[in-house]
This record gives C-alpha cells, structure tokens and sequence, in this order.
C-alpha cells in the first residue's frame, strides 16, 4: 500500500464524515426550523371566521317572546337579546297588560339568551333631565336602575347592553349610557360595519310591512325584501341588527295589526326566516349570536395582542393579551394560527379547555383554527400522531337534507344533500323531488346511483315541468322537497316569492 493510496483514502474518509455531519446538523436545522417568528395569529373577523354576524333583538320584555319567540330559536339553535322594563315584568301571571313576568326571563338567560336593559319605564331619555342614580324621572335613574334590577334577579349575568326608548338618543344620551352599558342599540337601515369606534348608536332594522297583514302570503313580499337586506349584509361583511317586538300566531295577527301595536309579526313568518338564517349559518355565511356577546368579540378582536411564548416541532405556546375588562371580556376569538406542515391533528389546551383539532392547508402554510380567550392563560398547541385515518374522514357519516339557499328565492335556488358510504355497494340509488303544498310532485332533481359524497342542484321556479302549466313557471308559496336515499327519507319546505 503507497503514501498515494493511503492520502487517497483518508481524504474519502474525511468526505464521508463531514457529509455524514452536514446531514446530521441540516435533520437539527429541519426539527428546530419552526422558530418563533414562523408562528403568526390572525384572528377571524366574526367567530368561526363566518362572513358576517347577524342578532335578533326583540324589545319591551313581552309574553309572546317568551311563548312564541323562544321555541322558535330553540328550534333553530339561535340565541336572541331580549330588553326589557323591569318594573313591567311581574313575578307571576297574570302580568300586566302584554307583558311577561321575570320567571319566563330568567328561564332565557339560563338557556343563553341574553337579558338586555330598555331602561325602567320606556321614557324618552333626550328629554329627561341628568339627575341621578336615586331621582325618578331623570335619564341616569332610567339607565342605573334597569341594570341594577335585572343584575339583582339574574346575578350571574352582567347587563351590558341596552336598547335606547323609541330609538331616540343624542350625545348626552349616548355619554350616559356609557357609564353603565358597552353599547346602545338605536335604529337604521345601515348594517353595521365590522369594524366599529363607537358602539353607542348600533343601527337596527325592525321591518316595515304593507297592508292587508291577514294572510301569509301578504307578508311574503316583506320577507323576500328582508332576506335581500340581510344578503347585503354578508356581502359587505357587516353585523345586521333585526329590531322586533310582537310575535303571534298567524291567525292572531290580523287584530293587533287593527289595534295599531308596532309591526308585528307571525310565528310563521318568524320560522320561514329563521330557516332561511340557519342555511346560511350552516353555510358559513353568517354568525348569529346576542348583541352583547357579538359587542365583546368586536371589541376583544380589536384590541389583542399576542405573543409566542415557545415554538418547536412538536409544542406551541402563545399568550393572547388585551386591554379590557376581563370580567365582561372573555368571550373565545376565533384565530388562526400557523404551525409545521407535518401537523396533521392538534391537542388545543387553555386554562382546562381542551380540544381537538384539525389542521387546515392554506396557499402560505399550514394553519389550525382555535378558539381563544384573552387573558385567560397560555393557549397550548400539541401534535397528535394519529394513524390510521385515511380518504374516509372526509366522507359523509350520515344521509341529510340541508336547508336550500337562498329562501325565500326567486326565481331559483340551491339544494344540498350529503350521501354517506353504502357498506354494500359503492354507491346509492337517490331521489330528490319537489312537490307543492298539495303534495303533487312538480319536478324531480335527482334520480341516479350516487357515491359518497355532498352535491348541491338547483331548483329553478321559472322552469316548467311535466303538469306545470304553460303559462308561466311556479306560482309563488310554499313548496317542499325531499331526498330519498333507501329507507331514509327527509323533507324540507321552502319559499318561492315572486
């Protein structure tokens, strides 16, 4: 063996070796890459990072919120503000005049409605004098004492929102409601912008309807017109306030319209629209949530900040902070945080919250979708390595109906339905039908074999169809339509209003 071959081979040696450490030192750069810095937070504009926010806001404490309104919510899954009088709240029935008694309004809060303040007795505030806390008659009276009362007889809840007498407020108003309150809803068309500096003149819409009010169908026009309110409102990102008062059967309608009561409306009405928020909701387009609850995501959104506090392949900590007051303030902000590609499944950890997630891929990364409270402690993110799950996550796990979108509709509409995995076959024999209010069947949708999967058709009501007179398409009302999957069968109704 020459001095050549022996240099020879030392020189590959020492190659070997030092690439050998250039590969062990660039698998520690790849586990510690994901520093610090490549953390960020965004948070969501509205919660769950729907495209807008939406709340019922029903006014004056009445018997029929708690006896019509409330089944319907509960129905829907909606939670609505509810301002009230407490003076003309009693605490058994018979109340007075249409009012409820607190029971029916303690019974809400506990079912997570909110209990809001329309001051003591209903007077016009920009008129009062100041006064104070002790003199009937005076503006800070009305305002201090309404919150006091309901706080005394549901003392777990705070009283943060309220809802100005007729609408009517003014500077003054508005700087003494601000002692008591974290915003005041007046009135107006304008939906409110998602952003707001000022939370002391939240526009509201109660709608306006067109006599004769005896049927439903008389009222649909107003319902078509409201939805398409409520359609701008998403496009513009916007948080839409609806102002109500009276809600009864439609049979009772046409008289308290004869008596002159403000704009009622009828528990059918009322069920059309709730149908048509909740595809929405289910469609990501729109948050419904109580005024005051909406309030403290705006304001908290606004005003966090946040901080990474450790970073590594398998562990992120991140402490959300803000200014406000943590008594009121500690509502869950939707955020978006980014984390390591290899994430698949995160263990979300705050303050005893614990939750599972999934990762999200995005055009500039990873992400996961999180719910945090500020101020509430170091939010942890772990990864999961959970195998076994494959193709099948994303597949429906059971057969459904979804509400059509949108609804009202005119002249067309949108249908979705989920098929799940037939263990016998690869696909189902579906049927989707439309029938009319006496059940003759008008058009058929879908008939074919489907595998797995969600589908979405349209339903047009200017098309004509076997049966359907010639004249002109589908007269407006209510119609209905099913999916038949086997022996699964489900139904929904819809509204064609032209």
């Amino acid at each position: 063996m020459n001095l050549k071959f022996l240099l020879k081979s030392n020189f590959l040696s020492i190659l070997i070796q030092l690439f050998v450490l250039m590969l062990i030192a660039n698998s520690i750069s790849i586990s510690q890459s994901f520093s610090v810095d490549s953390v960020k937070v965004r948070v969501a504009k509205w919660s769950d990072d729907k495209q807008s926010a939406f709340s019922f806001s029903f006014d004056d404490g009445l018997l029929s919120h708690y006896q019509n309104a409330k089944p319907i919510l509960d129905q829907f899954g909606f939670k609505g503000t509810f301002n009230v009088m407490p003076p003309l709240l009693a605490d058994s029935l018979p109340g007075i005049w249409r009012y409820g008694t607190w029971p029916m309004f303690i019974e809400l809060s506990q079912d997570g409605h909110e209990i809001a303040s329309h001051t003591m007795n209903h007077d016009t505030l920009t008129i009062l004098p100041v006064g104070d806390t002790m003199t009937e008659g005076t503006a800070i009276y009305e305002l201090y004492q309404s919150k006091k009362e309901i706080e005394q007889r549901i003392p777990d809840k705070k009283c943060n929102t309220l809802a100005y007498p007729y609408s009517y407020r003014n500077q003054l108003v508005d700087s003494l409601t601000s002692l008591f309150y974290e915003a005041g809803r007046s009135d107006g068309e304008e939906p409110n912008h998602y952003s707001l500096d000022y939370f002391y003149d939240l526009n509201s819409y109660a709608v306006h309807f067109n006599l004769p009010r005896n049927t439903l169908a008389d009222d649909l026009d107003e319902l078509y017109s409201f939805m398409n309110w409520i359609h701008n409102s998403i496009l513009n990102e916007a948080w839409a306030i609806m102002m109500i008062h009276e809600i009864v059967p439609q049979l009772e309608l046409p008289d308290l319209v004869s008596e002159g009561l403000y704009e009622p409306i009828s528990n059918e009405w009322f069920t059309y629209l709730c149908d048509s928020i909740k595809a929405r909701s289910e469609n990501k387009e729109i948050w419904v949530e109580t005024t005051g609850n909406i309030v403290r995501y705006m304001k908290q959104r606004d005003s966090c900040e946040y901080q990474v506090i450790s970073s590594a392949q398998d562990e992120i900590e991140i402490e959300l902070t803000d200014n406000l007051d943590d008594e009121i303030y500690n509502y869950p902000l939707s955020a978006y945080v980014t984390i390591p590609e290899d994430w698949n499944y995160i263990l979300f950890t705050q303050a005893g919250r614990i939750d599972t997630l999934t990762a999200i891929a995005t055009d500039s990364g990873k992400v996961v979708l999180c719910k945090i409270i500020p101020d509430d402690g170091i939010m942890t993110l772990t990864k999961l390595n959970i195998t076994g799950i494959d193709d099948e996550k994303d597949q429906p796990l059971s057969f459904e109906l979804y509400q059509n979108y949108p609804n009202p509709f005119n002249p067309s509409t949108r249908i979705r339905y989920s098929v799940m995995s037939n263990v016998k076959r690869q696909t189902s024999k579906v049927t989707l039908k439309v029938y009319d209010m006496l059940g003759v069947e008008i058009a058929t949708l879908v008939n074919e074999e489907k595998p797995a999967g969600t589908y979405e058709v349209e339903f047009n009501g200017s098309r004509l169809s076997s049966g359907v007179s010639a004249k002109g398409g589908y007269a407006s009302g209510v119609y209905f339509y099913q999916l038949r999957v086997g022996e699964f069968v489900q139904t929904r109704k819809m509204i064609l209003a032209k």
